[in-house]
C-alpha cells in the first residue's frame, strides 16, 4: 500500500519512538518521510513526557542513556528499560564527572567538568554537537549550567557560570568567592560561539543545573534563600523569592510540578517537604504541597538532593536521589516506595525528563555534527 507521505506522516507520528525507528527500516521512502523536518516538528507536538537515563560504572569509562517506560495506570508505575532505545554515546566520560545539564525538545545537554567540556545530544537521531571553548583562561569549576529554549526566536540556549578573578580591593558585588567573582555566558544553538554576559549579582548555591519553567532558567542562590532567574529571550538575571525555609540545614534542590516550579526540602530529620509556586513569579503563591517522611524507604537519603521527575496521573510522583536512587510517593496512602533499576553492572545514574524528538542536529549550520 503506497500512502501519500501526508498521511503516514500524521499516523506514524502518533507512535512511539520506538515503533518510529523500526518504521525508518521499512524502504527509502518511509526513511526520507520520516527524516523530515515537518514530521519531526508533527511528532514532537504529540510527544508525552517519558525520562532517560545516564548510567556508568566507577571503574570504566560509560556513557550510556536509555530511554525508559513507565506505567501510568493507577497503583502501576513499573519500570521499562526499552532494550532498542539504549545508546552508548561513545564520548569517553569519566562517569563521576559526567552530568545530565538539561533536556528540551528531545534534546539533551551534556557536561563533563573535568574536561570542562559541553555537548548537545539527541540520543534518537544518535547525533551530537561539541562546543567548543573558546577561553581557556576562565574557570568553570563552579559547575553551574542550564539548557533552555528561547521561544520568541525559537533558539536553543546553553548558559553556564565561571570563576573571575577579582580584581578589586572592595568585595562590593555578593557573587564573591573568596578572590573570584561569577561570571556567566551563553552559547545560541547555531551560532557556533560563546558570548559573554559579564557578572552577575548573585552567588549560586550548589551544583545544581538550571531548572527551565515558564521560558527562564532557574537557580538556587545566596544560600538557598532566593532563586536566579535568567531570561532566555532577554538574556537578563532576575531574583525571585524562594519557598519559606522548613529548616536551615535542609538539603534543597529545584524542580518541576505539574508544569509549575518546584522546590524539595530533605532534612537531616528524614522529613522531605516539596513546595510548589502555584503563580509563576508571584511570591505568596508557594504552597507546601505535600510532607512526607524518607525513613520510610530503603537507604539513607536524608543528606541527599532529591529531584522530582515525573508526576502520574493518580498523583503518584516519582524522584529521583543523588545516591543513585529512584523512588515513588503516593500521596493517597502518604506512603514511598523504592525502585530498583536493572542496570546490569553500570553501578550509578543519573535522571531526568525526556520527549522523545526526531529533530536532526544538522539543523543548527554552523555547528560540526558528530555521529555514533
Amino acid at each position: 500500500m503506497d500512502l501519500p507521505a501526508e498521511l503516514l506522516a500524521e499516523i506514524v507520528s502518533r507512535t512511539p519512538a520506538r515503533t518510529i525507528v523500526y518504521c525508518k527500516s521499512v524502504c527509502k521512502k518511509w526513511r526520507n518521510i520520516l527524516s523530515e523536518s515537518y514530521f519531526a516538528n508533527l511528532h514532537l507536538s504529540r510527544s508525552s513526557e517519558e525520562f532517560i537515563i545516564h548510567q556508568g560504572s566507577r571503574d570504566d569509562e560509560y556513557a550510556i542513556l536509555t530511554l525508559i517506560e513507565l506505567e501510568d495506570e493507577s497503583e502501576q508505575h513499573d519500570i521499562h528499560p526499552d532494550p532498542l532505545m539504549r545508546f552508548d554515546l561513545g564520548l569517553n566520560f569519566e562517569c563521576e564527572v559526567m552530568c545530565l545539564s538539561g533536556s528540551v525538545n528531545g534534546l539533551i545537554c551534556i557536561e563533563d567538568n573535568y574536561e570542562e567540556s559541553v555537548y548537545i545530544c539527541n540520543p534518537i537521531t544518535q547525533e551530537y554537537i561539541y562546543l567548543e571553548n573558546p577561553d581557556t583562561k576562565k574557570s568553570y569549576l563552579s559547575m553551574h549550567y542550564g539548557f533552555g529554549f528561547a521561544e520568541t526566536n525559537n533558539q536553543y540556549k546553553v548558559v553556564r557560570f565561571y570563576l573571575d578573578r577579582c580584581l578589586s580591593t572592595e568585595n562590593s558585588c555578593p557573587s564573591t568567592e573568596g578572590s573570584y567573582k561569577l561570571g556567566s555566558e551563553v552559547y545560541t544553538l547555531g551560532t557556533a560561539t560563546w558570548r559573554d554576559l559579564g557578572h552577575i549579582p548573585f552567588h549560586i548555591s550548589g551544583c545544581d543545573i538550571g531548572i527551565y519553567v515558564s521560558g527562564n532558567l532557574h537557580w538556587l542562590a545566596d544560600e538557598d534563600k532566593i532563586i536566579c532567574t535568567f531570561d532566555l529571550d532577554r538574556e537578563i538575571y532576575q531574583p525571585m523569592a524562594a519557598a519559606p525555609w522548613g529548616s536551615e540545614n535542609a538539603f534543597r534542590s529545584l524542580g518541576v510540578l505539574k508544569g509549575c516550579l518546584c522546590i524539595c526540602d530533605n532534612t537531616p530529620y528524614s522529613e522531605l517537604a516539596i513546595w510548589v509556586m502555584r503563580d509563576y513569579g508571584v511570591e505568596d503563591s508557594w504552597t507546601k504541597e505535600f510532607v512526607t517522611y524518607t525513613h520510610l524507604i530503603h537507604g539513607d537519603i536524608h543528606t541527599d538532593m532529591i529531584r522530582i521527575l515525573k508526576v502520574f496521573k493518580d498523583g503518584t510522583v516519582l524522584l529521583y536521589s543523588e545516591s543513585f536512587q529512584l523512588f515513588t510517593y503516593h500521596p493517597q496512602h502518604q506512603t514511598l516506595q523504592h525502585h530498583i533499576y536493572p542496570g546490569g553492572d553500570l553501578d550509578t545514574f543519573d535522571a531526568q525528563t525526556y520527549v522523545p524528538n526526531f529533530m536532526s542536529l544538522h539543523s543548527f549550520e554552523l555547528e560540526e555534527v558528530f555521529g555514533w
